[in-house]
């Protein structure tokens, strides 16, 4: 009887890299994020991948697995322990002291005195240890926290959509999409996860579409870029300056008749008649009573339009 072949035997380092190289991590950052491991020992066991010709390295330091690295079966022991190897060590001790507070790596950088590459490495080697958490994964250093805070960390993508939204009105997801260049789809799920975290609030709009306005939290956020281009506000319902003259004299006067408005702004009386109607059927003011010649004040979305119209006209 032909005794079996030995089983493939990887540690648990090697088999978490491995994992990492399947699912399409390149870098060796990607992998040792993947992994949770410190760069040198995913160094180390991408090495030991390779010699065993599970992994190859591209020209660019990239890598890859072979034909026999996707399809391998293998058991897996345990990695030799290192004494304080789950310790940090005073380079990163000093990091987390620094880290009261959500911080981006090149903020870390400075304030540590250090390179951003060395930066890179503590990090990588904090979130191995479950010191850290990260914002995104695939840029490490974009922002950084203490694994106890709990202030919830946007990606890129999330944190240019929090920042895109402006301080002073609120705009629509259009808007939105154009200022950060991203697929509509994608801009609509960060929008969600943005509301759920009480960043941002979505409010009925002017032109009865969503809009969307940024809360003190989103305000306050670490992340919310104050040099972000922002979106610009929807466009209105109306937005003639003659309609800007009737909402403004109908807000200041309370309530209007038609021959009132006719005579206050010089105004035939056919327009400022045909004006009214078509300001009535956008919902933008109403009659006070139901008498044929009763004035007309403005309804809630009217006041709305007109405080916005004022607001850009002095912008």
């Amino acid at each position: 009887m032909k005794s079996k072949v030995p089983s493939l035997i990887l540690t648990k380092s090697q088999a978490a890299c491995l994992a990492a190289l399947q699912h399409h991590k390149t870098s060796k950052t990607e992998i040792a994020i993947q992994a949770k491991l410190d760069l040198r020992k995913t160094a180390i066991a991408l090495d030991k991948l390779e010699e065993l010709g599970l992994a190859r390295r591209g020209e660019t330091n990239t890598w890859r697995t072979t034909r026999r690295g996707r399809i391998c079966r293998f058991e897996i022991v345990s990695d030799r322990v290192r004494r304080n190897g789950a310790k940090p060590g005073p380079g990163a001790r000093r990091l987390l002291e620094l880290l009261d507070q959500p911080m981006r790596g090149s903020e870390l950088a400075e304030r540590l005195g250090v390179s951003t590459q060395r930066v890179h490495q503590l990090v990588v080697k904090l979130y191995a240890q479950g010191h850290v958490r990260l914002g995104d994964p695939e840029r490490i250093l974009q922002i950084v926290s203490r694994i106890s805070d709990k202030t919830p960390l946007l990606s890129r993508d999330e944190q240019r959509v929090l920042s895109a939204i402006p301080d002073e009105y609120a705009t629509n997801a259009t808007k939105i999409r154009l200022a950060v260049l991203l697929p509509e789809t994608r801009v609509l799920r960060i929008l969600e996860r943005l509301i759920a975290n009480n960043f941002i609030e979505a409010l009925g709009g002017l032109a009865n579409d969503t809009v969307y306005r940024i809360t003190a939290a989103g305000l306050r956020h670490p992340q919310r870029g104050r040099r972000a281009r922002c979106a610009q506000a929807p466009r209105l319902p109306v937005e003639s300056n003659r309609v800007r003259a009737v909402l403004s004299a109908v807000c200041d006067a309370g309530s209007l008749r038609i021959r009132e408005l006719r005579d206050a702004l010089q105004i035939p009386h056919d327009s400022i008649r045909a004006l009214m109607q078509y300001l009535k059927r956008k919902a933008l003011v109403q009659k006070t009573t139901q008498e044929r010649y009763a004035p007309y004040s403005l309804t809630d979305k009217g006041l709305g339009v007109l405080a916005e119209m004022s607001r850009r006209h002095a912008a």
